[in-house]
């Protein structure tokens, strides 16, 4: 069996162009990243401290850490629970969000589902806050207000929070 082994040369051209036309795209896709990067906005992942607080004085409650994620499209998630506390007790919160005046000035609203030690379910939590997102972008203050409801839908209890985050990258 005779084998014959065929070199092939790809012109100098062609590699020039395909070199060219890589190193163009990847210019162009830095480009996009780093306007997307420079824009201003509440969408991405945040860590959070919320502040839960009377309501007539202010004052400070307790503290707690959580996550943020305002998705694209308006849609977010959240997640914190209070000291000693169990993650048993509460769903993650599923909510909304959007953009109000200007660049900075944003509105949102999330629930999630409470139960007792046994797992059964004794209603929701509704949430809904003023966000005012920082001068460089990474960091955001809000204020909200508090639903406690039953599982009839029907409030049994209000509360008032702040809350602070900064961004997570």
């Amino acid at each position: 069996m005779n084998l014959i082994r065929r070199n092939r040369t790809v012109p100098f051209a062609v590699i020039a162009a395909l070199v060219f036309v890589t190193i163009a795209s990847a210019q162009g896709n830095q480009h996009q990243q780093s306007s997307a990067d420079n824009e201003r906005t509440i969408q991405g992942v945040w860590r959070t401290v919320v502040t839960p607080r009377n309501c007539q004085t202010g004052d400070a409650i307790l503290t707690l850490a959580g996550l943020f994620t305002f998705n694209q499209g308006g849609t977010m998630s959240e997640y914190g629970i209070g000291p000693g506390s169990s993650p048993a007790l509460r769903s993650p919160g599923n909510g909304v969000w959007q953009r109000e005046h200007g660049w900075q000035d944003y509105s949102f609203a999330f629930t999630y589902y409470r139960y007792n030690a046994s797992g059964v379910l004794l209603g929701s939590q509704r949430v809904t806050a003023a966000l005012e997102l920082g001068a460089s972008g990474d960091e955001f203050a809000s204020r909200s207000v508090i639903e406690i409801l039953d599982v009839t839908d029907s409030v049994i209890g209000t509360g008032c929070a702040t809350a602070v985050g900064t961004r997570f990258e």
